[in-house]
């Protein structure tokens, strides 16, 4: 006769083993295994961190570097647009004798005969 005769047909043995489908590691090795993923992962997402803090501070320096040259780039263009203007004043300005005379003195280092001339004392 079967082994289950008198007993309840609804209970099941207590030999079974657990189903793979419950979701829970049925052995050390399989613990093993998602322990070593999750570490993996642990690994990998702190690579990852560490990757774009490094971008990151990268990207900041090289930043700071190209606002100190847009900086002087700015200032090199006031000093080129002031020369710009000095000339434009100097086209846009009549030719007189007055023009004539400066131009002489600035350019050409001329100067008229009862005029005191004073230069700059070099050793100071």
């Amino acid at each position: 006769m079967s082994e289950n005769h008198g007993k309840n047909p609804i209970e099941e043995p207590q030999d079974l083993i657990e189903s793979p489908s419950s979701g829970f590691p049925t052995n050390e090795a399989e613990k093993d295994t998602k322990l070593g993923l999750s570490m993996l992962g642990k690994v990998a997402l702190g690579v990852v961190v560490l990757v774009s803090l490094i971008i990151s501070i990268s990207c900041l320096m090289r930043f700071n570097q190209l606002e100190a040259e847009r900086k002087e780039l700015e200032a090199e263009l006031d000093q080129y647009n002031d020369a710009i203007r000095e000339l434009q004043d100097i086209i846009n300005s009549p030719m007189d004798d007055e023009f004539i005379i400066q131009q002489a003195k600035d350019k050409l280092g001329y100067y008229f005969p009862n005029e005191n001339i004073y230069y700059p004392d070099v050793n100071d």
